[in-house]
């Protein structure tokens, strides 16, 4: 087993990446306005980018509208400007490195369309010419968006290893612990065979060692064909697609994270025992859901289920807080091959099956209707009306006449 990336212990779910500058330096800034903020940006994680900033995904919107230009003040929006001239016309990289920027950039335009769809006023705040409060507003809703991550991470940990522990078979002995992920990992039978990739076969023996030993090319994290993702757990070598996606822990890891911790022990619950589920009965929460605050509509989105899927995964490890590469398991990349596998083969096949899927989903997350399915066309559809919809500016580096008021907030997200 590759050896694990060095952390720290007792940090618990911190973010390392969350480094908001210090209010108090900042006197002229309403300290409401800026916890506002921050709470605009607790969706950027869960329905936008794993671990992308909104200053990286404002420079690609920038670029694509400065190139769009031809005369440099050609008040085009930016949605042509996906010229990589400058890339294909580049003799110092491969025609692999083209591709994988030219991937990067699109990754990073459709994001910026994302979180202007989150935050509708951001195309406002980043026109604002006083770039000290740019820097200061971006940095309040990374600080949201990983403090909300945080959340997530906490309260997966703690539901997966209870759901783990309720089972009536298979559950780990001793119980995992609910406050920690010690002991969970490829050491442990039962988060080991949930990491497990489909390719390998768990029940063997000396195929299990060579796993835990990262011996003769034996690598669980280096593939993302993973068993808790498949439908009951199993997934065939031969035909890797075949319920994936469709597991029950990758259900409940959403419902806990988008709709109620209830909801996720609701209709897929047969496995637990029935003392169990009695002792889990409580009031609905009046409280609304975390989907609710962030307007999702009662759609599932392949970003909302690639979130689920890093949460559940990552819960199955032993890390001590959350770090987006660890034991050599890319999680932006395990993150973007989810989003991909909705939305990269654009055939009539491949929108078919990805409309299946996202209807199969709608039917079984609680508090998703199954008739507001967001199938491909309309993802697609929605991404040219939001570009359509983007306001004719200049980059964000350059000044407006008159600054809008900074700081009012677009979403009070848990």
């Amino acid at each position: 087993m590759p050896p694990n990336r060095s952390h720290t212990p007792g940090q618990g779910e911190n973010d390392s990446e969350s480094t908001p500058p210090p209010e108090q330096d900042h006197p002229a800034i309403d300290i409401v306005e800026v916890k506002l903020a921050r709470r605009s940006g607790r969706g950027i994680r869960r329905l936008v980018t794993l671990c992308g900033t909104p200053t990286q995904l404002v420079a690609e919107y920038d670029r694509r509208l400065l190139e769009s230009e031809p005369d440099g003040d050609g008040g085009n929006d930016g949605n042509s400007g996906d010229d990589d001239g400058d890339v294909d016309g580049d003799e110092h990289l491969t025609a692999e490195n083209k591709e994988e920027i030219k991937r990067r950039r699109n990754r990073e335009y459709q994001s910026y369309l994302k979180l202007i769809k989150l935050i509708p006023s951001l195309k406002e705040r980043i026109a604002d010419p006083r770039e000290e409060l740019r820097i200061i507003y971006y940095a309040q809703l990374v600080d949201g968006a990983n403090n909300a991550r945080s959340d997530d991470l906490s309260r997966v940990k703690s539901g997966v290893a209870s759901l783990l522990n309720n089972r009536t078979n298979g559950a780990p002995n001793p119980p995992l612990d609910l406050d920690t992920r010690d002991g969970r990992g490829l050491q442990n039978d039962v988060t080991g065979r949930l990491l497990c990739p489909v390719i390998y076969d768990w029940d063997d023996p000396i195929t299990r060692a060579k796993l835990r030993d990262g011996l003769d090319e034996h690598d669980a994290f280096d593939d993302y064909w993973i068993r808790c993702l498949y439908e009951g757990e199993k997934g065939d070598p031969e035909d890797v697609e075949r319920g994936f996606l469709r597991g029950n822990l990758l259900i409940k890891t959403f419902q806990m994270i988008f709709t109620s911790p209830s909801s996720a022990r609701g209709n897929l619950d047969a496995e637990e025992t029935s003392e169990a589920q009695g002792r889990r009965r409580k009031a609905p929460s009046k409280r609304p859901s975390v989907a609710a605050q962030l307007r999702m509509n009662g759609q599932v989105t392949a970003r909302a289920i690639a979130y689920a899927a890093v949460q559940l995964h990552f819960s199955l490890n032993d890390a001590t807080h959350w770090m987006s590469d660890y034991n050599s398991f890319n999680y932006e990349e395990f993150y973007e091959f989810i989003i991909d596998f909705f939305e990269e083969d654009q055939t009539p096949e491949g929108k078919a099956a990805a409309d299946e899927l996202f209807n199969w989903w709608n039917q079984y997350v609680s508090g998703f209707s199954p008739t507001c399915v967001s199938t491909v066309c309309g993802h697609s559809r929605r991404l040219v009306q939001i570009s359509e919809a983007v306001v004719t500016r200049t980059p964000a580096t350059t000044a407006q006449s008159t600054p809008p008021k900074f700081l009012a907030t677009d979403t009070n997200v848990e």
